[in-house]
């Protein structure tokens, strides 16, 4: 894999979506607030969406006049129903298709967007186009385990992956890990129903097979199961995006129903209330590792540029969080390394193809 790289330039400009979110807008410019604080001191974000409410929402906040603080009309918005071919020819004055549409003409180096996550793979894919060597981008998500966290995807963009996709995931997820994470070398673990070689059907043996002709490109681990992810062995699990989706939604359920589990627990009985107290500090530090405010964004890896995705009903602490990561993406050359690790990984898996055919059989 490629070295880790910096990044010389000085800023960055991040197109805002600021219109696609149940929230609404608020909590974005909300969110983009908390996330001057994260990014470089130059960085500058471009608020695209209904420039009268912007501009008061702005003001609201206290960044009218903020010299990093750039607003974009749109007129349209994109909503949750909106299919990604419909919303490419009806919808080209939305906010998502503006900040696409600026990063295309050079006017900003990534877009976040809360929105529509088909209408975002796709219009993506059309107007930034993927980057030499993908096939289709991903959705990478970061989840906590019980040492730390590990990297996730595909959670949604790709949900009918061939074995080759999962391949080309194993080899963003591993560089998505290097650059979030800063693990070196992450471990990487294919989801499936049984550690036994064969188990899965054959689109997990044939990603199998793929995964270990990269040899020392990748450090796989080789087949995983569901209750291995969390035991912190793994750094980077791989799934298609229908199976990932659901596990991320399903995470992020449980670990609701467990607070509020707590919750009401501590409100009916005195004596939990008190052992609670003194376990505050621990119960504080727990709640913060599950929390995904913090890591809760999905870059979408395999485009030209990066794109940022939180989720659609997202905190401003969730959205600040996604802008963190995906600026951290920004600064280690995320779309370089991507390219060269995919057209490397690509040439080693068709010279292993070619090597076989040219045995004779026996």
């Amino acid at each position: 894999m490629v070295s880790p790289s910096a990044d010389t330039r000085a800023y960055y400009r991040i197109a805002v979506d600021c219109m696609g979110g149940d929230k609404g807008p608020a909590e974005v410019v909300r969110g983009v607030k908390l996330a001057l604080n994260d990014v470089g001191p130059e960085d500058r974000f471009i608020l695209v969406g209904k420039e009268k409410w912007l501009r008061s929402l702005v003001k609201k906040t206290g960044l009218e006049g903020h010299p990093r603080i750039e607003i974009r009309n749109a007129d349209e918005v994109i909503s949750m129903d909106d299919k990604p071919m419909q919303a490419l020819k009806s919808k080209k004055d939305a906010s998502m298709m503006v900040a696409f549409d600026m990063v295309k003409q050079g006017e900003a180096d990534a877009v976040f967007s809360t929105g529509n996550t088909k209408v975002l793979v796709g219009a993506g894919a059309v107007k930034l186009r993927l980057i030499p060597g993908a096939d289709r981008p991903a959705l990478v998500a970061i989840m906590p385990h019980t040492k730390g966290y590990f990297v996730l995807l595909d959670v949604g963009a790709n949900p009918e992956s061939t074995p080759r996709h999962l391949m080309h995931n194993a080899v963003m997820g591993t560089i998505y890990a290097q650059a979030a994470l800063g693990i070196e070398r992450p471990r990487l673990g294919l989801l499936t129903v049984g550690t036994e070689e064969g188990k899965g059907g054959a689109r997990i043996n044939n990603t199998h097979t793929l995964l270990k002709k990269l040899g020392d490109e990748i450090n796989y681990v080789g087949p995983m199961e569901g209750f291995d992810m969390f035991e912190g062995n793994y750094d980077v699990v791989i799934v298609d995006g229908f199976t990932g989706n659901i596990l991320l939604k399903t995470a992020e359920g449980m670990f609701s129903m467990l607070q509020r589990l707590v919750k009401e627990k501590l409100r009916w009985n005195p004596l939990y209330l008190l052992g609670a107290t003194a376990l505050l500090p621990v119960a504080n530090g727990v709640k913060e590792h599950l929390s995904s405010d913090r890591n809760g964004g999905a870059p979408l890896l395999g485009l030209s540029a990066l794109v940022m995705k939180a989720h659609g009903s997202g905190n401003r602490h969730a959205i600040r969080g996604t802008i963190r990561l995906g600026r951290e993406a920004l600064s280690k050359q995320m779309s370089y390394r991507l390219e060269h690790a995919l057209t490397r990984a690509n040439e080693i898996v068709a010279e292993t193809e070619v090597r076989n055919e040219a045995v004779p059989a026996k």
